[in-house]
């Protein structure tokens, strides 16, 4: 009895646990954004209205969308991109913002290319790394060698990690999807990928580069 007690706890903690934690971000996420708007309609009506303001959150999303899918709305924005550039401080936090979208919203390529292994942050210590591309020649040419550009994440939250530049003979493919990595990441290995070769239980000896 012991033992199923057990096996049932850890079992309810995790089928629950992931439903906990998306509905409290997205609870998060409704109250700060409820609590921006919400406390604008206030002072302009002097009326709190719970929910309003994650609705109309929502419509100016949307109308935001519709205007930039026409001609008329292109231009506007376009107009009021303009008028933003021009601001010294604004214009280098937006253009970046900007660029870290346009790229993550590309349908045409991956952001992250392919899941690799990397000797990091010494040798004989291996670490989970995304290939982004090649290093521009331009700014890393000068190492005299054929460099990539890899993002290595932190682990549980992917979110924050480390550009490194590395040679690219120093790379191990892992043969993995990117989706399985961000997996691996998040569930601090807990979660191996669910591919033949894993459940068949053969494992590839990884080799150094070069060996």
């Amino acid at each position: 009895m012991p033992k199923n007690l057990k096996k049932y706890l850890l079992t309810g903690i995790a089928v629950l646990l992931p439903v906990a934690v998306t509905a409290w971000l997205l609870w998060v996420v409704f109250l700060f954004i409820d609590g921006i708007v919400g406390s604008v309609i206030e002072f302009v009506t002097g009326y709190r209205i719970p929910g309003v303001g994650f609705a109309v959150t929502v419509v100016v999303v949307f109308l935001a969308g519709v205007l930039a899918t026409n001609l008329v709305g292109r231009k506007l924005i376009d107009l009021w991109e303009d008028m933003l550039l021009r601001i010294p401080l604004a214009n280098s936090v937006y253009r970046v913002v900007k660029q870290i979208v346009d790229t993550v919203g590309r349908k045409d390529e991956q952001v992250f290319r392919q899941v690799v292994l990397v000797e990091y942050p010494r040798r004989e210590s291996w670490v989970i790394g995304f290939l982004i591309g090649e290093a521009q020649v331009a700014l890393f040419g000068r190492a005299g060698e054929d460099l990539v550009k890899l993002f290595v994440p932190t682990v549980p939250n992917p979110t924050s990690g480390f550009l490194v530049i590395v040679p690219k003979k120093d790379i191990i493919p892992m043969g993995i999807s990117v989706e399985d990595g961000f997996k691996m990441v998040l569930s601090a290995g807990i979660v191996a990928p669910n591919n033949n070769d894993h459940l068949n239980g053969k494992h590839r000896q990884v080799r150094k580069p070069g060996s």
